[in-house]
């Protein structure tokens, strides 16, 4: 690791040297397309360029806005190391969605399966990242369960108070840690400037049998000279589906009123100046009957509880601002997985509570207008508490305690030829001991044409269950991804993009079952990874926007961990197909009425869904299928700020399932039917924020 950092500042020194030689040679700047980044990097004669090159398209808007999760300097999106999709709240409105499945499965490898007790979880690139190997953050804040690091999906988070998604599908551990190891969804709601006032927003679905979902969403904000509130509340319930569950013992049940999905959640924010400070409350509670392998007699819930809390001071000194230092608390609050039934034969009791208190201080300093340094520690604190009757962990006590540090270092240079990234993060814990995670990119755009040569080690963090259920010996699994992407803007308003990966994990965290001591487990175990390619294209314009994307992967040339493969198909892993495409298409019929369609094709899968007279698993192959939705939108319908909607989801009646993505005795969950979607939105706007 010292190697590495003495390579770091070495190539650093050799970068300032080249870039500051560029400066004294009469260096023409290239004429930048307008946007909200470079405004602030650009040169005077580059600013003065701005005249001559004209106003942005709509795409040039688009793909030049700052994206975050790649770095902690932002960038746009083609110079921005990682492979990143952007959704805006735009195509969020003007699709329908009506969670974030709809609006993560259009992404390029994103996909969804089962894990147990009806709970939904998401793979990328063909692998399954449920477990601590995908983060998801919301206004920063780390939304991954403490206890196995996992995230649930279906109607859950508040899709009506999002601004952007930022997606990278690639490794984020040298920037995020050790729930980044596969990739980051950053989601970022609504600022007091984005929204209009008040926001209130209500979803009503009906599935063909049964109510889809009835949701509820206020969001309000407000600005008064340098102070700026935000709050966002959202509730609602919800089936996951309508249809018949088989396990695969072949007994069923109707999930009509036994796959109920209920959240609430609060969201508020407010800054002042530099200081900022967040509480979100998340309260999901599910309920199920699938529970782990045969089905229950009746419905039992399943919450998921979690409070974070953040205080930030983003302090800029200098007179010429050229170091921020960011100091910043966290405090996370959970109770997830929580089953308190209290009856032996419907479900195991499970109720652990864990905290993780957090401190961060990050500094920022440009060293030039071309080079950014960026390094900060990070430490934490994590108890976990046992709240059953008679439940103790490993340990043979009630609770467990861990403390980590982290110390990270990023350097970005920008020349002629190539932008330079470098960074790397160290963590210590005080179980498993140390991980290293280094990262280079190099990145450039060039006229209309860009590309991204990325290699990062990421690892995976064993969660406070893995070391409890790995009895103390597990250890973090590593993954090393190499990525490379090219772009061409065909044209003002339309851009292609292709890229190329290959991941390999060492090593990786296995659950098991110990069939003679009846308990689970876990272990490092084997070797995992995928290869392949995606695909996109987008055209915008004033009339709407098209964006349709293409992503295969293959595990032929890699190892392969048998819970995960499909016999006899040794370039698939169970639950995600190989190939998968998507078209999102959004029409402006008129000056308030707009006409959108979402396709998924949704190519063949593998999984298991029943067992043999031995009780093996019996495999099924899941032909490929299309998921069909249409949804149009009026604005200032009657009543200025009145937006009604309606639509169908998955009009050819598909019933997609998700298919658990290992051998783990649970059978394929039934999805939604056909889904009719009716979303009124009304929106107060102050006279002050339309001056504005």
């Amino acid at each position: 690791m010292k190697l590495f950092f003495s390579f770091l500042f070495s190539l650093s020194f050799v970068i300032l040297s080249e870039v500051e030689g560029f400066s004294q040679q009469n260096f023409q700047p290239t004429v930048l397309p307008k946007d909200t980044f470079d405004y602030f990097e650009m040169s005077l004669e580059q600013l003065l360029t701005l005249k001559a090159h004209g106003v942005p398209s709509e795409l040039e808007e688009l793909i030049n806005q700052l994206i975050l999760a790649a770095s902690k300097k932002p960038l746009t999106a083609r110079e921005s190391p990682g492979i990143v999709t952007l959704i805006t709240d735009e195509e969020i409105r003007n699709s329908g969605a009506r969670d974030l499945i709809d609006v993560l499965r259009l992404v390029p490898g994103i996909d969804f399966g089962v894990d147990v007790e009806g709970v939904v979880g998401l793979g990328t690139r063909g692998l399954w990242a449920h477990e601590g190997k995908m983060l998801v953050l919301l206004d920063g804040q780390e939304m991954n369960e403490l206890l196995f690091a996992t995230n649930q999906f279906g109607n859950h988070f508040p899709v009506d108070q999002i601004k952007k998604i930022e997606v990278m599908r690639g490794p984020g551990s040298a920037i995020y840690g050790g729930f980044a190891e596969y990739g980051v969804i950053n989601i970022i709601t609504k600022s007091a400037v984005d929204l209009p006032g008040i926001s209130l927003t209500g979803t009503y679905g009906q599935m063909e049998s049964a109510t889809g979902r009835r949701n509820f969403n206020l969001s309000a904000g407000k600005i008064k000279k340098d102070f700026e509130f935000t709050i966002g509340a959202f509730v609602g319930s919800a089936n996951r589906s309508d249809q018949n569950y088989s396990d695969l013992y072949g007994n069923s049940y109707n999930m009509t009123g036994n796959s109920q999905l209920n959240p609430t959640h609060i969201n508020a924010g407010m800054a002042y100046k530099g200081f900022s400070a967040r509480w979100i409350l998340d309260l999901y509670q599910t309920t199920t009957r699938d529970s782990y392998d045969s089905i229950k007699t009746f419905a039992y819930p399943l919450d998921f509880k979690s409070h974070f809390f953040e205080l930030k001071y983003a302090a800029v000194a200098g007179k010429k601002k050229k170091l921020t230092i960011t100091p910043k608390l966290n405090i996370k609050s959970q109770t997830p997985w929580q089953t308190i039934t209290n009856i032996d034969t419907l479900a195991e009791n499970y109720n652990k509570a864990a905290q993780r208190f957090t401190g961060n201080i990050t500094a920022s300093y440009n060293l030039t207008r071309k080079i950014n340094f960026i390094a900060g520690v990070e430490a934490y604190s994590e108890k976990a508490v046992d709240q059953s009757d008679s439940g103790k962990f490993y340990n043979g006590k009630k609770t467990v305690s861990y403390f980590n540090q982290a110390y990270f270092l990023q350097c970005l240079a920008k020349t002629r030829f190539v932008n330079f990234i470098l960074g790397a993060r160290y963590d210590i814990h005080s179980d498993y001991g140390s991980a290293f995670a280094p990262r280079i990119g190099l990145t450039k755009k060039i006229n209309r044409f860009h590309f991204k040569l990325l290699y990062s080690n990421s690892f995976r963090a064993p969660s406070i269950e893995n070391i409890n259920l790995g009895h103390d010996s597990i250890k973090p699994e590593y993954t090393s991804v190499k990525e490379f992407e090219i772009g061409y803007q065909l044209t003002r308003k339309s851009l292609f993009t292709a890229n190329v990966f290959d991941i390999t994990t060492k090593n990786p965290i296995v659950y098991y079952f110990n069939d003679s001591l009846y308990t689970d487990n876990y272990k490092n175990y084997g070797e995992a990874g995928s290869t392949g390619m995606e695909l996109e294209y987008r055209v915008r314009d004033k009339w709407g926007y098209l964006i349709a994307n293409y992503s295969f992967y293959t595990v032929s040339q890699k190892k392969k961990i048998a819970d995960y493969s499909v016999p006899g198909h040794f370039d698939m892993l169970l639950s995600f197909p190989s190939h998968k495409a998507n078209v999102s298409a959004w029409f402006k019929a008129g000056k308030h009425f707009g006409i959108s369609t979402t396709l998924s094709y949704i190519g063949a899968r593998y999984g298991y869904s029943t067992i043999d007279s031995a009780e093996n698993s019996v495999l099924e192959k899941f032909p490929s299928i299309l998921l069909a939705n249409f949804f149009i939108n009026v604005g200032n319908f009657g009543v200025k700020g009145l937006t009604v909607g309606a639509g169908c989801y998955d009009i050819l009646d598909s019933k997609y399932k998700f298919i658990q993505p290992y051998n783990g005795y649970h059978a394929p969950l039934p999805g939604p039917s056909r889904e009719i979607l009716v979303k009124i939105i009304y929106e107060v706007k102050s006279e002050k924020k339309q001056r504005r």
